[in-house]
């Protein structure tokens, strides 16, 4: 992994990718009979259907309580369920067994689509769910890590300002201009440097790459630093950004593939970058715009549609490069 990319995995450490979003659950029709419909204490009418049983979910006022359910009682390890949360869950939603917790789950499911009008709609509110869930779990990180004294200033230098430095140096600043401001020695950069980029590899929470990408994006003079800041805004609270996207995702997609093509053809992709009028910091900053903006627009409702725009892309760039076959790794 060269320079670019170790600079771009880093920085896109302030823009975690979320959870993978969930499968579209496969909607059954459910035939109940009069007998068990008035043994269910939770049941949902909907017009010119049978009766849907719910059980303790409400469906209308608390869709994250479903969809935090689903998260515990279908997964395990990082953030998923535990015994524990399961029973909990089990008890305060009146689920019977993990029979009826199936039954009850495609009856939510399908409620919810005759509430929003189609099961994409649902899935990608689930997914700004998860992503909820996500941010306060690494909110949680960088507060434990801050109490541990992992990102205690080293020489005097805080992370902030290590990153901040590291983006002016990026966008061609000088460092002797930069000590000299900050009054530290080489000597005493380097023993700062050494020290945060070891206690970021050992960080196996990725919270010290995560405030380090934040604070690298704040101090970007790059074209895009407005709309990185905004998306790194936008994720911290896990809403919908406020400006519009500077091109479309076909146009993003095309220069990753450039970039792609380039490194096959044993060419340096930020020569490729630079052909298409864009610096590093721009393509870092472009990269965390975008990959929120196409995880709050396809990761749920046009999931299948981005597949289909990324091969059209693909063939639409190698037909500028005879014989490159080229591959995208795609990680917000």
């Amino acid at each position: 992994m060269g320079f670019f990319d170790s600079l771009k995995k880093v920085v896109n450490a302030a823009a975690p990718p979320p959870p993978p979003a969930p499968e579209p659950v496969q909607m059954q029709a459910e035939e109940e009979s009069s007998e068990d419909a008035a043994d269910s204490d939770a049941t949902v009418f909907h017009p010119g259907s049978e009766a849907l049983d719910v059980a303790g979910f409400d469906v209308d006022g608390d869709e994250d309580g479903f969809f935090r359910a689903v998260q515990h009682m279908e997964s395990e390890g990082l953030m998923g369920g535990t015994d524990e949360s399961r029973a909990e869950i089990m008890a305060k939603y009146e689920l019977r067994d993990r029979a009826h917790w199936r039954d009850v789950k495609d009856a939510v499911y399908q409620a919810l689509v005759e509430k929003h009008g189609s099961i994409d709609e649902v899935m990608q509110r689930e997914t700004n769910y998860r992503q909820t869930v996500t941010q306060s779990y690494m909110q949680d990180q960088i507060s434990a890590k801050a109490s541990s004294g992992e990102m205690s200033p080293v020489e005097g230098v805080s992370l902030d300002a290590w990153a901040a430095t590291n983006a002016a140096l990026i966008q061609g600043a000088s460092l002797e201009d930069l000590l000299r401001g900050m009054g530290l020695s080489a000597a005493r950069w380097d023993r700062a440097r050494t020290e945060w980029e070891a206690r970021m590899s050992r960080d196996t929470t990725f919270a010290i790459a995560q405030v380090y990408g934040a604070a690298f994006q704040n101090a970007s003079k790059g074209k895009y630093g407005d709309l990185a800041r905004e998306a790194t805004a936008a994720r911290a609270g896990n809403r919908e950004l406020a400006l519009e996207p500077p091109m479309s995702v076909e146009a993003y997609y095309e220069i990753l593939w450039e970039q792609a093509c380039a490194a096959k053809q044993g060419q340096d992709p930020t020569a490729a970058l630079k052909g298409m009028g864009l610096s590093i910091v721009d393509w870092t900053d472009l990269s965390a715009f975008m990959g929120y903006h196409i995880q709050r627009t396809f990761y749920g409702v046009n999931k299948g549609k981005l597949g289909v725009l990324l091969e059209q892309v693909k063939a639409k760039v190698e037909a500028k490069h005879p014989g490159v076959k080229a591959d995208v790794d795609i990680d917000f």
